[in-house]
Formats: C-alpha cells, structure tokens, sequence
C-alpha cells in the first residue's frame, strides 16, 4: 500500500530532517535579516532598535503567557515567535518609539509592546509551529493599520552626518508634501538637528492612482508626480525616505532574502514569480494618465499619448520601491506555514500574491496593499494543496 502524502503539521515539525533543528532553521533566518534591520537602525537610529526590542520584548512575554495554556499552547516555539515578531517590527515605523504627544495619540509608544502580545495571541488562536495556515503577522499589521493607520505613516529620516546615531524625531518640522529631490546621500546636511521630514512617496502615490489626489493647478500629469512629488529613485533603493523599518531598503532587503535563498531555506520562485507578476500588472492595469476635474483611467498608460514606455516603467519602479512588496516577497511569502507544499501550486500561489498586490497597490494603498494581497493569496493555499497534492516518496 502506497503511504498516504505527508501533513503540512507533520513536515513543519519535522524540520531537524534536514540536519537542521528548529531553533537552528530559525536562527539562519535571523541572519538574513540582519541587513535589513542594520540599514533600519542606521536610517532611523536608537529609535528603530528601541522599538524591535519592544516589539519582540512583549511577543516573548506573551508566548511565555500562551505556551501554558491548552494543547494549542505546546505548538507554539520561541525560537518562532521571535522570528514573527522580528518581522512585525520591521513593518513598523521607528518613530512610534516616543512618548512625544503626536497630532495621532498622546504616547504613541503602547503601540509596539501592544503590536507584539496581538502577535503571541494570533500566533495561539491561528496554530503555532506547524499547523497555522494564515500568517499571524499579517493579521497582527493589518489590525493595527485598520485601527492606526495615520499614526503610521513615517514622516522622518536621519541625515547622512547622524546615520545610526541620532534622534529621529530631533528634526525641523516641514510642509507635510515637501519632497526632497536632492538624493539623500548628497543631500546639504542642516544645522541642528539630527533628521529631516518629507513625506513618503509610498502617501504620494496612492493619492495619485486610488483617485484622491487634489493637485493645487487642477491638474497633474504622470511625468509631474514622478518629477515632482515623489523623492529621487535612488532613495528608495538604497535608502534614505521614510518607511517602515526594515523595508525602507530595496538594497537591504534583496540582500537578505539572497542570502536565505544561498541558504536554501525558501523557494526561489515565489519571490521571482510575486515581484515579475507585480512589475506587469503595474504596467497594464488602468491609471491615471493625470489627475483633473475628471480624471480617466487607462489601460497600459506607457501607450497613451504624452506618457510614453519610459514614464510608464519609471511609475512601476517607484512603485514596487516605494511599498514592502520585496519585503513580502522575501521575508512572509516564502513562510512554510503559508505556502503551498507542491511546486506547481506554489507558482499559482506566486502569481496570485503578485497580481493581487499590484491591483490593492494602485486602487487601495501602497504602504499596506502587498501585505493584503499575500493575506488573500494564503486563503487559497489549502484549496491549491487539495488540487495539486505532493506525490509520495516511493
């Protein structure tokens, strides 16, 4: 008789086969994110370090709380948690490390050892190591942005001459639409204060394609948002804008989902397939061309008259730079626990993550589509396993 295909529980927690214990597999994901979470502490300072201690502080309070209760509590790992709960850090801004009064909330700070006991409740209701099948990190974040969401918008980046040592919140206010088109590596360094406010492009952007942009002219073409109202690309790429922790840096961020990919710990498809299928739909799928009294949407604007093909890619490289959609492709996409076990499924599940992040991006938000998409796309995991079912090693 044929032996009947492994569970997912059964091979997640199964992991030491590969030589590999679980504590172990996890700590190389560590590894690969300290790049990131090296280029979020030199772009936010003590303040980003300050709130992944919070964050992971209160997660392994709350797994401590939640491993003695009920048989789902014996599934849940530390060496997990905290990898979870590093994750949900670096999604988050670093200036809610502060008990500054904001124009949000009087302390913002409760926010980050509050986002990280969510974390170990989720952790406990959706199945610990092995057997959830949604990832709690994404519905920990799109809580807190569902309830938050103003108050997590990032405004603030440390000058070059203070990377990693200064205040971040130790900056000049400015307009909230300044934008800074001087790169920030070469950018004139102002006196007296450590940072310098500008809004993110990723605020920019969803203004412009959801259809709530209310240019001061009555009218904005395509090539004046880009030119305009969204910081140098290069900003983006290698850092210095605002953003979320350890998504600011395309740079940082490719770096270590590369080396979890040397380390053989995720699937080279799915990240390839998300970030590829993302980049197309951002190309075809309708928008704006400008924004006026009556703005229309168009099908593969690089075609229209006045944007052209190098306008066009130029809106999808800011795009899929400005949002955590290579933070998601990297870092939660390729989570065991989400991901489908068979390979042909895993290109469906790719695909699906990818033209559904492109699509909340433009007409939703940048700063959280990608997430929202990849939650989407995990819902039909179980139905792709039914459909597309390992085969048995014999």
């Amino acid at each position: 008789m044929t032996p009947a295909a492994p569970t997912r529980p059964a091979v997640l927690m199964s992991l030491p086969h590969s030589g590999l214990s679980v504590a172990e597999f996890y700590s190389m994901h560590f590894l690969g994110a300290i790049i990131p979470v090296t280029a979020g502490v030199t772009l936010y300072g003590w303040r980003a370090l300050a709130s992944i201690l919070l964050v992971c502080g209160s997660a392994a309070l709350g797994i401590a709380a939640w491993r003695r209760i009920g048989p789902r509590g014996h599934q849940l790992s530390y060496a997990h948690g905290l990898w979870l709960a590093l994750l949900l850090a670096l999604m988050l801004p670093a200036h809610l490390a502060t008990t500054q009064p904001t124009s949000y909330s009087e302390q913002p700070w409760p926010l980050l050892p509050a986002a990280g006991f969510i974390l170990s409740i989720f952790l406990w209701l959706l199945g610990g190591l092995g057997s959830g099948r949604v990832h709690p990190v994404l519905v920990t974040y799109l809580l807190i942005t569902a309830l938050f969401i103003d108050l997590l918008v990032p405004h603030w980046v440390l000058q070059r001459n203070h990377a990693a040592t200064g205040d971040l919140l130790h900056g000049r206010a400015a307009d909230a639409r300044l934008v800074q088109k001087e790169p920030w590596l070469q950018r004139e360094k102002a006196p007296g204060v450590d940072s310098e406010s500008t809004e993110p492009a990723a605020e920019a952007l969803s203004r412009y394609t959801s259809g709530r942009e209310k240019p001061p002219r009555g009218w904005l073409p395509l090539q004046g948002l880009l030119r305009d109202n969204v910081p140098p690309l290069e900003d983006l790429i290698v850092g210095g804008h605002p953003g979320p922790i350890g998504a600011s840096s395309a740079i940082a961020v490719i770096v270590g989902g590369l080396f979890l990919l040397y380390r053989g710990l995720i699937d080279y498809r799915i990240p390839m397939i998300i970030i590829a299928v993302e980049f197309a739909g951002l190309l075809i799928l309708p928008i704006p061309t400008a924004v006026t009294a009556h703005t229309h949407w168009h099908w593969i604007a690089s075609r229209s008259p006045g944007v052209g093909w190098a306008a066009g890619i130029t809106f999808a490289n800011y795009e899929v730079m400005a949002s955590p959609v290579l933070f998601m492709a990297f870092f939660l996409a390729t989570s065991p626990s989400i991901r489908p076990m068979a390979r042909r499924a895993r290109i469906i599940y790719a695909i699906l993550a990818g033209g559904f992040s492109a699509a909340l991006q433009l007409y939703l938000g940048v700063s959280f589509g990608p997430y929202l998409a990849l939650l989407l796309a995990s819902l039909l995991t179980p139905a792709l396993d039914m459909v597309f079912r390992p085969r048995a090693l014999v």
